[in-house]
């Protein structure tokens, strides 16, 4: 769930999508990056996109000869502060998630999901039953053998109460898990799901017996183990030699808190930092004309801001005060002036971008820019030349945040309707929305969202008791569960065109955009990608011989 912004998915943690997120030649670059699973789950490739989609991933390849060995240092604002892949409360921690630890399944640079540390699975013909067959042979770090007992502690782990897990909504489904073989673990489900392996991705397997020492020296099956930790300071990992899929490129990867945007910028220019992760949008421009520096995006973003209304209350329990504000937002500017031209338009106020291969336009209103008919509609909801409404943002962070809202301002005020802008700090303003159920009439929320690019897990954020928009449609609902269910790719797409069909006329948040998530990337360095919602990849990174 990208790139969730740190302060706030400490605030948050499990609840909100906050924290489960770039030219060439002899100049700088940007780019784009883009596996296929064996032949016994190809059936059941939950992520197999529909006839004629593209996959949503990106990777960088320079040109030049991987070497073997050798180490890196990651750069990344805040730090990490603490291991439990479980429990994560910042987005860096997600970098962590493919280097020290394995799940079931896993995505692929395509952005399929395919077997990790399960060769294969199998759903049942209601797709209530999923029954997957396990690796041979994997050990843990510390020696010990990874077995089916494993997954079903891990997944009970997931599975309480008290595990404060940003997961918790993708598995909620789950009645039991049982090892009903030593290879073969089984999953009995409440209801239908055919993307069950999607939602199980970010599931990391952990030896339970030494979760009290979690921080101090994690056990888990990745080819990274940890050699030293110093919480929100740096990480320091170093190949594991007992991984199962055979020994990384690299020796060591470092992780180092870069909290000065100009000292991090100095020293990847220097070559003390090979990645920059999270760059800031505004600083993108400067590495274009690079000869030592390049730009990683992901190919399909699906990062997105989402300014939250309360539909339960006045104006905007009124869906053409919803529509009417669609209308009002200048895509286009919010775009180039607030996050740099970094992103793409979403004209029809979807949450999946106009790149993705589940997005479908058929049917869907176009709310690009129109301010005849924002006040139109606004007239028609009961708001009027001369009422207020209010940007409920942050005061000293997030300056995207606080130019949209500028940008809304202006064309508001073009239309008779005035904007006030209250920015705060980050107690008072997640309190006045968060969690969902609280009334807050006449509010505009800037948030944002760090969503797979798969609608299963980027749309549900809209479904009751999950948006802090407080939206409940019977028919959003059961058009969700219907594409949840349905195991054939191409029907599903149609399903999830149903979907948005609901979600575009409803209009229950605002979404002006689809943003990327930048990395710098010395040339020196190969194999690092990027997925949609901007978690950095680095298990198969290596320096190259330039």
């Amino acid at each position: 769930m990208r790139h969730r912004k740190a302060l706030i998915a400490t605030l948050l943690s499990a609840a909100m999508v906050l924290a489960a997120c770039s030219s060439g030649g002899s100049g700088g670059s940007t780019t784009t990056s883009g596996g296929s699973s064996s032949s016994d789950t190809a059936n059941q490739n939950s992520s197999t996109t529909p006839s004629g989609g593209s996959s949503d991933t990106a990777a960088a390849t320079p040109t030049e000869t991987p070497v073997s060995g050798g180490s890196i240092t990651v750069g990344e604002a805040g730090g990490i502060p603490q291991l439990n892949p479980a429990i994560r409360t910042f987005a860096a921690e997600e970098i962590l998630f493919p280097l020290l630890w394995n799940g079931l399944t896993k995505t692929d640079q395509d952005g399929k999901v395919v077997p990790d540390l399960a060769t294969s699975w199998k759903a049942s013909d209601d797709q209530k039953t999923w029954t997957f067959t396990l690796r041979d042979g994997v050990t843990f770090s510390d020696g010990s053998a990874f077995t089916a007992q494993d997954v079903v502690d891990t997944f009970e782990y997931y599975l309480k109460p008290t595990t404060a897990t940003q997961e918790a909504n993708k598995i909620a489904t789950i009645e039991s898990v049982k090892a009903t073989e030593p290879n073969t673990v089984t999953f009995t489900l409440k209801a239908p799901n055919a993307l069950f392996p999607s939602a199980i991705v970010w599931i990391k397997m952990m030896k339970m017996s030494a979760l009290s020492t979690i921080d101090k020296d994690p056990i888990g099956t990745g080819p990274f183990v940890v050699k030293d930790f110093v919480p929100s300071d740096h990480l320091t990992l170093v190949r594991n030699d007992k991984y199962f899929g055979g020994p990384a490129p690299l020796d060591q990867i470092k992780i180092v808190a870069t909290n000065d945007a100009a000292s991090a910028s100095s020293s990847l220019a220097s070559g003390n930092l090979d990645i920059l992760w999270a760059l800031p949008l505004s600083n993108v421009a400067q590495y274009k004309n690079s000869d030592k520096i390049s730009i990683v995006l992901p190919k399909t973003p699906s990062q997105w801001p989402s300014w939250e209304v309360d539909t339960t209350s006045p104006p905007f329990n009124n869906v053409k005060a919803r529509q009417a504000l669609a209308y009002v937002v200048d895509r286009q500017q919010v775009l180039d002036a607030a996050y740099f031209g970094e992103g793409e338009l979403s004209p029809t106020n979807d949450p999946l971008g106009t790149s993705n291969p589940w997005f479908s336009a058929n049917g869907l209103t176009d709310y690009s820019y129109n301010l005849n008919k924002a006040k139109e509609l606004f007239a028609e909801a009961g708001v009027k030349a001369g009422d207020t409404l209010t940007w409920w943002g942050i005061a000293g962070s997030y300056p995207e945040w606080n130019t949209s809202g500028q940008i809304l301002q202006a064309s508001l005020r073009q239309i008779g309707i005035n904007l006030k802008i209250e920015n705060n700090d980050i107690a008072t303003w997640v309190a006045k929305f968060y969690p969902a159920g609280k009334s807050y009439p006449g509010l505009i929320v800037p948030n944002f969202q760090s969503t797979p690019v798969e609608p299963a897990f980027s749309i549900n954020f809209l479904l009751k008791g999950r948006c802090e928009c407080n939206w409940d449609d019977a028919n959003f609902t059961a058009a969700y569960n219907k594409a949840l269910a349905e195991p054939d790719a191409d029907k599903r797409k149609a399903d999830w065109a149903e979907v948005q069909k609901i979600v575009n006329e409803q209009v229950p948040v605002i979404v002006p955009l689809q943003s990327n998530v930048a990395t710098a990337v010395s040339k020196k360095i190969t194999g690092v990608w990027v997925e949609g919602g901007g978690q950095l990849h680095l298990e198969s990174v290596s320096l190259t011989n330039k």
